[in-house]
């Protein structure tokens, strides 16, 4: 009999339990088909990935993927899942790798004054400048309650509180 296991998300860094994957592995039974969209989703290391897949197989369990056209139940199937999870342990690394190198230059611009155009400091910009912060504590001093004062300036109710915290 063939079950389709719901889909679970692979959020997590490294190094950090997923317990709904492990309880996802866990769920498949002799003569189960897990099915999956796509080899990358399954995690973050090509040689954790593989032996996951070896340990379901070696459990009686078929593994199937939705969108790529190969049988884990081949050798050559097998081949092109080992090849498609180091390609995406290799994509995520390449990723991490300059995202490190976009701070340290944003850092080195910091530190020498030397930021983008436009640009002050790093990191994500404030919703709030001076002025709209003016206009929120003279709209909540005004007698609006601070959600009214945010649903004007157009921005969120939690996001308001925070700038009237840091007078």
């Amino acid at each position: 009999m063939s079950r389709l296991v719901s889909r679970v998300s692979r959020k997590g860094k490294r190094g950090v339990a997923r317990s709904a994957w492990e309880a996802l592995l866990a769920l498949p039974k002799v003569g189960d088909t897990l099915k999956f969209w796509k080899s990358d989703r399954w995690g973050r290391s090509a040689g954790h990935v593989l032996t996951t897949v070896h340990d379901l197989r070696d459990r009686g369990i078929t593994v199937v993927s939705l969108t790529e056209n190969f049988d884990l139940s081949s050798k050559e199937g097998r081949f092109m899942f080992a090849v498609l999870a180091a390609a995406a342990e290799y994509e995520l690394e390449l990723r991490a790798e300059r995202q490190a190198e976009g701070i340290a230059a944003a850092k080195r611009r910091e530190a020498t004054g030397a930021m983008l155009p436009g640009k002050k400091k790093t990191g994500r910009p404030r919703v709030i400048g001076p002025a709209e912060l003016a206009t929120l504590r003279r709209l909540v001093d005004d007698g609006a309650s601070v959600t009214e004062a945010a649903r004007t300036l157009k921005i969120g109710r939690s996001t308001a509180y925070a700038a009237l915290a840091r007078r």
